[in-house]
């Protein structure tokens, strides 16, 4: 009887592991012996090492601040993809705004979407890799990510981002939020908002799209064409000259792995269209394909990002 070879997720851990113990003692000679012992096992297993060696070197500040290697898909719970590369939003995100009371917390994992009913009635719709806890305000505040709120109740509902706050205003409301470094894009489908947090308070009606860069106080406005409004929920990114970088960050949250951008000035430039998130790798390729992006793939959890 034969015994099955271990499947290329088992070999990418124990590449990890590997990673790990040299990371921690690169000098000792037991683990050196271990690793040179398991690379030799097969040229497969050789070849998984040299991929996890060269994920290492292009996530190491990632990997540094976590203190350990990436885990594999099966492994991971709510595990945030990882924009690395200098992105420029990045270093721009303002603090979470303190919330009192809060009564319930929702997170989502990759690829998962999810329906909860808000307090005072409604629903709110919850994005992959999303954190959002509800108030008794009622309101609720989101870190980062992607939420549709659909409040019901007479009373206003708030929602608390970064430095912003949303409230709707007399009556049911629909408004979507998405939130990318200091990067926040409003919609609303229904009702009326108030916006503030964003120097001049500003308000917005159905229809009505706002770009709000936090780290240097840009409002872009633009309007919803039929069918736009929080698109998401279907597997549909409608983009309006958002940063490419802030798009590849929404993608990687139906991305399994790390998305790896190595070209700040890639990352900066403009971008529009409607991009299919279920497939993360064919929306990544056509959102870099109008700047001469490229794209290569290390084993099964990356995707790096320069130009050719």
């Amino acid at each position: 009887m034969t015994t099955a070879p271990p499947d290329r997720e088992t070999l990418w851990q124990e590449a990890f592991d590997l990673l790990i113990r040299r990371q921690n003692a690169p000098d000792n000679p037991v683990t050196l012996r271990l690793i040179a012992e398991w690379r030799g096992r097969s040229p497969v297993h050789d070849g998984i090492w040299r991929e996890a060696l060269e994920l290492h070197a292009l996530t190491g500040r990632a990997v540094g601040a976590a203190g350990r290697i990436p885990q594999p898909p099966a492994r991971r719970i709510g595990r945030r993809a990882v924009l690395a590369g200098g992105v420029a939003m990045a270093a721009g995100v303002a603090g979470l705004a303190l919330v009192p009371r809060l009564t319930a917390g929702t997170r989502t994992d990759v690829a998962a979407i999810r329906r909860i009913d808000l307090p005072g009635g409604g629903q709110a719709t919850i994005g992959p890799l999303t954190a959002v806890t509800l108030t008794a305000a009622p309101g609720a505040a989101l870190r980062e990510g992607l939420a549709c709120f659909e409040p019901a109740g007479t009373a206003p509902f708030t929602v608390t981002t970064g430095g912003l706050t949303l409230r709707s205003v007399a009556g049911p409301a629909r408004f979507d939020l998405a939130v990318e470094g200091a990067l926040s894009v409003v919609s609303v489908g229904e009702g009326r908002v108030q916006i503030g947090g964003a120097g001049t308070p500003l308000a917005c009606t159905a229809g009505d799209r706002l770009m709000i860069d936090g780290g240097t106080g840009t409002v872009t406005r633009g309007r919803l064409a039929p069918g736009q409004f929080a698109a998401w929920r279907t597997g549909r990114l409608v983009v309006e000259g958002e940063p490419v970088a802030a798009v590849l960050a929404r993608i990687a949250r139906w991305y399994d792995g790390r998305i790896v951008l190595l070209d700040d000035d890639l990352g900066a430039m403009p971008i529009s269209g409607v991009y299919t998130a279920t497939d993360p790798e064919a929306a990544a390729r056509a959102v870099i394909r109008p700047y001469g992006g490229r794209l290569r793939r290390i084993g099964p959890w990356a995707m790096v990002i320069d130009r050719a």
